[in-house]
């Protein structure tokens, strides 16, 4: 069985900052979370364009959106499945006009 928490966390792949969440990171599409070869998720390029779409949506209408906690606030998940935050709690701010 694989760890998937691992997946992704390997300096000599990933870079120095293999820990830190950077979507811009070259090796962005290398990762995982999609599947590998034959068993590669089919609905991969819509999901990614699901997630582009509802992101920038999300940061337009709440532009001074931010954590409601400290970074080092925040609590892992408790698995070996998955390597995130338990939860994310954000201040949304005042909405954007429009």
């Amino acid at each position: 069985m694989i760890g998937f928490a691992a997946a992704g966390r390997d300096p000599g792949a990933h870079g120095e900052d293999a820990e830190r969440f950077d979507v811009t990171r070259a090796t962005r599409r290398e990762h995982l979370s999609f599947g590998h070869g034959v068993h590669y998720c089919l609905g991969a390029p819509l999901a990614r364009l699901e997630a582009e779409i509802a992101l920038q949506a999300l940061f337009a209408r709440f532009p001074e959106m931010r954590l409601a906690v400290e970074p080092g606030a925040l609590r892992p998940t408790e698995s070996f499945i998955s390597n995130g935050p338990r939860e994310v709690p954000v201040l949304l701010g005042p909405p954007a006009d429009g």
